[in-house]
């Protein structure tokens, strides 16, 4: 976000002569929810007018805060976009892969619980819920539910014309409610319809997620950094969960070999990227981001979801996709829930989570260089 500098909460009475009285900056109350980790700081002239941005370098300040003796925590605020390889790259994106496909097929009933496994709590940082879409069988018939916070879907609610990324965040808990019926799901929208937030919101919505009590985070979202800044410093965001709590997120969808995609890069962070399953074969996906970080790769395109009724119009050629409740999709956004949803299907009465993880990570075999072990899926999780 232009002209925004993040400050630790903890550590602004540190820098605050520098950002208020030397610089000018000021510090907007957070709008909507509550935020208590990270303050805002809003460089002078940067809200003058329409499209006004302040004359003062924040890479530089940010640059020089960091110098200072005390090491003050200090960043950017990075902007996070839902990932559509169709839309374009926003400096911090994630998400599909591919334009849907609308199918009449409704989703297979959820799996039956693993014997011996236990109530998990899954947290789903994405658009948020479709709150019509859970009176579809998939979510109707799952046993366990958190709060879920609305995704508002529709760019035009009298048309039922669906934003770009209306409905995302419904067809990845869609995927964990068919896949852990063990799951106890919650959904917390850090991505608007239209599939943008930035580290402010995001590092918010885990805040949520921490007190939500979440073993797992699932976070189909992501984006390259620029060469000079570091992954560890945006790290930090998740010093609010337990140590234990598993993180799972998307690799991306750039089809590159990168190396500096965030949150999927961080250590704490299991990283999935997307495997071509159709037609029997078993290949990266087109699409996919790949690197030596990767953790685990897992079928990914032609995934059957759930997704709101509606119309989309935002494909390459030009014809809408209309939908009654399911689609197919493609991109790492499906791979990286359906691994979580086999973690928590596996966590055991005498286990964690984070038991789990691990189990399920050391079977995984079979994988391609670059793309880690290979997670298999039934053939029904693809669309007929």
């Amino acid at each position: 976000m232009a002209d925004e500098v993040l400050v630790a909460t903890p550590d602004v009475g540190v820098v605050q002569g520098e950002l208020e009285n030397e610089l000018g900056a000021r510090r907007p109350q957070v709008a909507g929810r509550s935020m208590s980790r990270v303050t805002r700081f809003i460089l002078p002239g940067a809200a003058g007018g329409r499209g006004r941005r302040s004359t003062l370098d924040a890479p530089a300040i940010v640059r020089r805060l960091r110098n200072r003796p005390d090491r003050p925590r200090v960043g950017l605020n990075h902007v996070f976009a839902g990932n559509g390889i169709f839309t374009g790259q926003p400096k911090l994106h994630g998400g599909a892969g591919t334009d849907p496909r609308a199918t009449p097929y409704p989703l297979p009933a959820p799996e039956a619980p693993v014997v011996g496994s236990r109530p998990v709590k899954v947290a789903i940082l994405d658009t948020g819920m479709d709150p019509a879409s859970l009176a579809l069988p998939i979510f109707a018939q799952h046993p366990l539910h958190g709060t879920h916070e609305m995704d508002t879907v529709y760019e035009n609610p009298a048309t039922q014309a669906i934003s770009l990324m209306g409905g995302h965040g419904t067809a990845v808990a869609g995927i964990v409610a068919r896949y852990a019926p063990n799951a106890e799901l919650t959904s917390i929208q850090v991505l608007n319809q239209f599939g943008v937030t930035d580290e402010l919101n995001l590092t918010a919505a885990l805040e949520r997620a921490a007190a939500a009590g979440a073993e797992i985070v699932v976070m189909s979202l992501g984006g390259a950094l620029l060469p000079e800044e570091s992954v560890d410093e945006l790290a930090t965001m998740f010093d609010v969960l337990p140590p234990g709590t598993v993180l799972v997120a998307s690799a991306g969808n750039t089809e590159t070999e990168i190396e500096d995609y965030f949150p999927a890069r961080a250590g704490r962070v299991t990283s999935v990227a997307a495997i071509d399953t159709t037609d029997g074969q078993k290949a990266p996906a087109s699409f996919s981001n790949s690197g030596d970080w990767i953790t685990a790769c897992a079928p990914g395109v032609g995934v059957h979801c759930a997704y709101p009724a509606g119309t989309w119009n935002y494909t390459a050629n030009g014809a809408p996709v209309v939908s009654t409740g399911y689609i197919a999709w493609s991109g790492t956004s499906f791979s990286a829930p359906y691994l979580a949803a086999r973690i928590a299907a596996g966590t055991m009465e005498n286990g964690t989570a984070a038991d789990a993880a691990e189990k399920l990570k050391a079977g995984l075999t079979g994988g391609f260089r670059r793309y880690g072990g290979f997670l298999d899926a039934p053939p029904d999780f693809l669309a007929p």
